[in-house]
Protein backbone atom coordinates (compact mmCIF):
# COMPACT_ATOMS: atom_id res chain seq x y z
CA UNK A 1 0.00 0.00 0.00
CA UNK A 2 2.61 2.36 0.38
CA UNK A 3 4.24 1.88 -2.56
CA UNK A 4 0.94 2.58 -4.13
CA UNK A 5 0.93 5.68 -1.92
CA UNK A 6 4.20 6.81 -3.04
CA UNK A 7 2.58 7.81 -6.79
CA UNK A 8 2.43 11.72 -5.09
CA UNK A 9 4.93 11.90 -3.43
CA UNK A 10 6.95 14.78 -4.23
CA UNK A 11 9.91 14.27 -1.98
CA UNK A 12 13.38 13.64 -4.33
CA UNK A 13 15.68 11.05 -4.15
CA UNK A 14 18.21 13.23 -1.91
CA UNK A 15 15.35 14.18 0.54
CA UNK A 16 15.59 10.49 1.07
CA UNK A 17 19.01 9.53 0.59
CA UNK A 18 19.78 12.31 3.95
CA UNK A 19 16.03 11.72 5.67
CA UNK A 20 15.46 15.06 5.54
CA UNK A 21 12.27 16.78 7.47
CA UNK A 22 10.72 17.16 4.35
CA UNK A 23 10.80 13.72 3.48
CA UNK A 24 10.10 12.50 7.05
CA UNK A 25 7.17 14.51 7.24
CA UNK A 26 5.87 13.22 3.57
CA UNK A 27 6.79 9.68 4.92
CA UNK A 28 4.59 9.78 7.93
CA UNK A 29 1.89 11.25 5.55
CA UNK A 30 2.02 8.11 3.06
CA UNK A 31 1.91 5.26 6.20
CA UNK A 32 -1.10 7.51 7.42
CA UNK A 33 -2.70 7.13 3.67
CA UNK A 34 -2.37 3.40 3.54
CA UNK A 35 -3.10 2.77 6.95
CA UNK A 36 -6.78 4.43 6.18
CA UNK A 37 -7.23 2.83 2.49
CA UNK A 38 -6.15 -0.88 4.42
CA UNK A 39 -9.32 0.37 6.79
CA UNK A 40 -11.30 1.27 4.23
CA UNK A 41 -11.40 -1.91 2.11
CA UNK A 42 -11.35 -4.32 5.78
CA UNK A 43 -7.85 -4.89 5.64
CA UNK A 44 -6.11 -3.40 8.73
CA UNK A 45 -5.88 -6.43 10.28
CA UNK A 46 -3.72 -8.05 7.40
CA UNK A 47 -0.81 -4.93 7.50
CA UNK A 48 2.31 -6.85 8.30
CA UNK A 49 1.04 -9.42 6.06
CA UNK A 50 2.50 -10.21 2.47
CA UNK A 51 -0.33 -9.79 -0.19
CA UNK A 52 0.46 -13.10 -1.57
CA UNK A 53 -0.63 -14.95 1.34
CA UNK A 54 -3.91 -13.15 1.72
CA UNK A 55 -7.03 -15.54 0.52
CA UNK A 56 -8.25 -14.20 -2.44
CA UNK A 57 -10.99 -12.16 -2.01
CA UNK A 58 -8.78 -10.18 0.36
CA UNK A 59 -5.94 -9.85 -3.07
CA UNK A 60 -8.78 -8.41 -5.27
CA UNK A 61 -9.78 -5.83 -2.57
CA UNK A 62 -5.82 -5.47 -1.89
CA UNK A 63 -5.48 -4.24 -5.37
CA UNK A 64 -8.45 -2.06 -5.48
CA UNK A 65 -6.98 0.24 -2.68
CA UNK A 66 -3.65 -0.02 -4.47
CA UNK A 67 -5.28 1.50 -7.62
CA UNK A 68 -7.62 4.22 -5.28
CA UNK A 69 -4.24 5.18 -3.51
CA UNK A 70 -3.10 6.38 -7.09
CA UNK A 71 -5.51 9.07 -6.83
CA UNK A 72 -7.87 8.37 -10.30
CA UNK A 73 -10.40 10.29 -11.70
CA UNK A 74 -12.10 6.74 -13.49
CA UNK A 75 -11.26 3.45 -11.38
CA UNK A 76 -11.58 1.22 -14.08
CA UNK A 77 -12.16 -2.32 -12.96
CA UNK A 78 -11.86 -5.40 -15.39
CA UNK A 79 -13.25 -8.42 -14.33
CA UNK A 80 -13.13 -7.66 -10.29
CA UNK A 81 -15.82 -11.06 -9.49
CA UNK A 82 -13.61 -13.11 -11.32
CA UNK A 83 -12.82 -16.52 -9.38
CA UNK A 84 -14.83 -15.13 -6.36
CA UNK A 85 -17.77 -17.30 -4.96
CA UNK A 86 -21.24 -15.89 -3.97
CA UNK A 87 -20.32 -14.73 -0.52
CA UNK A 88 -17.47 -12.85 -1.85
CA UNK A 89 -18.82 -11.36 -4.82
CA UNK A 90 -21.89 -9.58 -2.87
CA UNK A 91 -18.91 -8.20 -0.38
CA UNK A 92 -17.74 -6.76 -3.54
CA UNK A 93 -20.51 -5.31 -5.04
CA UNK A 94 -21.35 -3.79 -1.19
CA UNK A 95 -17.35 -2.51 -2.01
CA UNK A 96 -18.09 -1.23 -5.19
CA UNK A 97 -21.16 1.09 -4.20
CA UNK A 98 -19.09 2.56 -1.26
CA UNK A 99 -15.92 3.61 -3.06
CA UNK A 100 -18.26 4.96 -5.15
CA UNK A 101 -19.80 6.88 -2.53
CA UNK A 102 -16.73 7.75 -0.15
CA UNK A 103 -14.54 8.82 -2.82
CA UNK A 104 -17.30 10.55 -5.24
CA UNK A 105 -15.02 8.89 -8.33
CA UNK A 106 -16.50 6.92 -11.41
CA UNK A 107 -16.00 3.58 -11.78
CA UNK A 108 -15.82 1.60 -14.63
CA UNK A 109 -16.09 -2.14 -14.60
CA UNK A 110 -15.87 -4.25 -17.35
CA UNK A 111 -17.34 -7.51 -15.69
CA UNK A 112 -19.54 -10.75 -17.14
CA UNK A 113 -21.16 -11.31 -14.18
CA UNK A 114 -24.44 -10.35 -14.75
CA UNK A 115 -25.70 -10.15 -10.90
CA UNK A 116 -22.83 -8.10 -10.21
CA UNK A 117 -22.74 -5.79 -13.06
CA UNK A 118 -26.60 -5.47 -11.98
CA UNK A 119 -25.46 -4.78 -8.88
CA UNK A 120 -23.21 -2.18 -9.20
CA UNK A 121 -24.02 0.04 -12.27
CA UNK A 122 -26.00 2.95 -12.59
CA UNK A 123 -25.44 3.01 -16.22
CA UNK A 124 -24.61 0.60 -18.62
CA UNK A 125 -22.92 -0.54 -21.76
CA UNK A 126 -23.35 -3.61 -23.43
CA UNK A 127 -21.11 -4.93 -25.96
CA UNK A 128 -21.25 -8.13 -28.38
CA UNK A 129 -17.95 -8.92 -30.22
CA UNK A 130 -17.23 -5.52 -29.56
CA UNK A 131 -20.09 -3.21 -30.77
CA UNK A 132 -22.60 -1.79 -29.05
CA UNK A 133 -26.49 -3.18 -28.55
CA UNK A 134 -27.44 -1.72 -25.64
CA UNK A 135 -26.87 1.00 -23.04
CA UNK A 136 -29.25 2.49 -20.81
CA UNK A 137 -30.14 2.46 -17.00
CA UNK A 138 -29.67 -1.26 -15.97
CA UNK A 139 -33.79 -1.97 -15.86
CA UNK A 140 -34.59 -1.02 -19.62
CA UNK A 141 -31.02 -2.94 -20.67
CA UNK A 142 -31.95 -6.13 -18.70
CA UNK A 143 -35.19 -5.93 -21.00
CA UNK A 144 -33.41 -5.55 -24.48
CA UNK A 145 -33.81 -8.52 -26.68
CA UNK A 146 -30.45 -8.33 -27.61
CA UNK A 147 -28.91 -8.48 -24.07
CA UNK A 148 -30.92 -10.90 -23.27
CA UNK A 149 -29.60 -13.26 -26.25
CA UNK A 150 -26.34 -12.26 -26.54
CA UNK A 151 -25.45 -12.53 -22.65
CA UNK A 152 -29.01 -14.20 -20.59
CA UNK A 153 -30.09 -16.42 -23.00
CA UNK A 154 -32.98 -18.59 -23.21
CA UNK A 155 -33.05 -20.08 -19.56
CA UNK A 156 -33.87 -15.99 -18.81
CA UNK A 157 -36.64 -15.72 -21.23
CA UNK A 158 -38.51 -18.62 -20.17
CA UNK A 159 -37.64 -18.32 -16.48
CA UNK A 160 -39.60 -14.73 -16.88
CA UNK A 161 -42.09 -15.93 -18.82
CA UNK A 162 -41.09 -14.30 -22.05
CA UNK A 163 -41.20 -15.75 -25.69
CA UNK A 164 -38.14 -16.80 -27.07
CA UNK A 165 -37.38 -14.33 -29.92
CA UNK A 166 -36.93 -15.16 -32.97
CA UNK A 167 -33.47 -15.06 -35.12
CA UNK A 168 -33.44 -12.05 -35.30
CA UNK A 169 -36.80 -10.76 -34.00
CA UNK A 170 -38.10 -9.24 -30.56
CA UNK A 171 -40.61 -11.24 -28.33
Amino acid sequence: MRVACHARATSGFFDALFLTGRHQEEEARILERAESYLEVMGLAHRRDEVSRNLPYGEQRRLEIARALATGPKLLCLDEPAAGMNAAEKIELMALIRAIRDRFGIAILVIEHDMRVVMGVSERLLVLDHGCTIAAGAPAEVRRDPRVIEAYLGDAYLEEKHLAVPAAGGAP
